[in-house]
């Protein structure tokens, strides 16, 4: 059965609260839900994927405290860790409040070799699918080419799968997983002929998707 994450991120959504949406997500029956760590300057992890916002919406934002409130003990909980430099102190919080077989890393190359090296019992995935937008063109062109191709980047970081962009996972990097016997997570599949289609690849161990009561839906039918 294929695995399905809430991709909820910890910004204010319309009005919406995270702690709401989370609460939500778990209602639903998904089997994780995703949430981005930043540290704010005062050393405070909060939930918040847009970095510009970390210290704009401090005193809104969602602490990582306040989440594992919500959401330790009642459902999976993956982190994607989108800074390096506090791994230990974020999954020592963490593991304070969820068992370590509830809980999954993801993150870059250092990110994931660090909690590896620091925490081998926790499962971290390497992601891929970098945001490159205003990179020079033989910058985007080494990236993408570490991505379609990984095994070096797998082995070095000591990734226990891959957490892969939709348009990637097309094209190379399903074939690579299969090869290698490595699981693949998938981000952020939202279109639900996409939903279907990967719910219904065998290479796929999870999907991660901002409409999960539509993947719950069709894994269920």
């Amino acid at each position: 059965m294929r695995l399905i994450s809430a991709h909820r991120g910890g910004d204010i959504v319309d009005g919406e609260r995270a702690g709401d949406r989370y609460r939500r997500a778990i209602a639903l029956g998904v089997d994780y839900v995703e949430f981005d760590v930043r540290r704010s300057t005062d050393g405070v992890c909060v939930i918040c994927h847009d970095p510009d916002l970390t210290q704009q919406l401090h005193s809104e934002a969602m602490t990582l405290d306040e989440l594992l409130e919500v959401t330790a003990g009642r459902v999976g909980l993956h982190l994607d860790l989108k800074e390096a430099g506090y791994e230990a102190l974020v999954v020592d919080t963490v593991l304070e409040a969820c068992p370590v077989e509830k809980l999954v890393i993801t993150g870059a190359d250092s990110v994931v070799r660090a909690v590896k090296e620091r925490f081998p019992q926790v499962r971290a995935g390497l992601s891929l699918g970098e945001e490159l937008t205003g990179a020079a063109p033989w910058v985007k062109a080494r990236v993408r080419l570490g991505e379609l191709f990984p095994r070096r980047r797998v082995a070095w970081s000591h990734a226990d799968f891959v957490a892969v962009h939709r348009r990637l996972a097309q094209l190379n990097v399903l074939r690579y997983c299969e090869s290698a016997g490595l699981p693949a997570w998938v981000w952020t599949v939202d279109e639900e002929p996409e939903i279907a289609r990967f719910l219904a690849d065998s290479r796929v161990t999870t999907l991660i998707t901002d409409r999960p009561e539509v993947a719950l839906r069709l894994r269920k039918g």
